[in-house]
């Protein structure tokens, strides 16, 4: 009777995974995408005062740029967009570069516009903002990079 061979991992053997499918990265990808848009998208198509006001704009100022109601139609639809990339990813490489190119120029707006001091609301919403436009970003470029030739 033989001793039955000892699993993966076992008594300092590395444990191997398999290495992400290329299509299953940028689908991650463009849920970032997706929720990053919605999140921004959503409120300021619905309430823009609301949501500037809650983002710490004067509530005066907030009144008066209530017409960004547009851009937050834009987002939204760019994040809707995006769901039809993932249902059909094959070709859409414009698409994807264009989504990339997207956060890419919003984080380095919102970045260099806070470097420079100009206010956009509260503090706490500054550093939260730049460092998801500029994660989802990053994140993109390299879920671009990875599916290159699937695109």
């Amino acid at each position: 009777m033989t001793d039955p061979a000892p699993e993966p991992g076992y008594e300092g053997e590395p444990i191997e995974r398999a290495p992400r499918d290329p299509e299953n990265t940028l689908r991650a990808a463009l849920l970032v995408y997706i929720s990053v848009n919605l999140l921004l998208g959503v409120p300021l198509t619905l309430v823009p005062s609301g949501f500037l006001d809650l983002i710490g704009i004067n509530p005066d100022t907030a009144a008066t740029l209530g017409g960004l109601r547009v851009f937050g139609a834009m987002l939204v639809a760019w994040g809707v967009a995006a769901m039809l990339v993932i249902a059909r990813p094959i070709g859409r490489a414009y698409f994807v570069t264009a989504g990339v190119l997207q956060l890419t120029f919003g984080a380095v707006a919102f970045v260099y516009s806070w470097a420079i001091g100009e206010s956009l609301g509260a503090v706490w919403f500054q550093v939260v903002a730049a460092a998801i436009l500029s994660g989802s970003a990053g994140y993109m470029w390299w879920a671009r990079y990875r599916v290159r030739g699937l695109l």
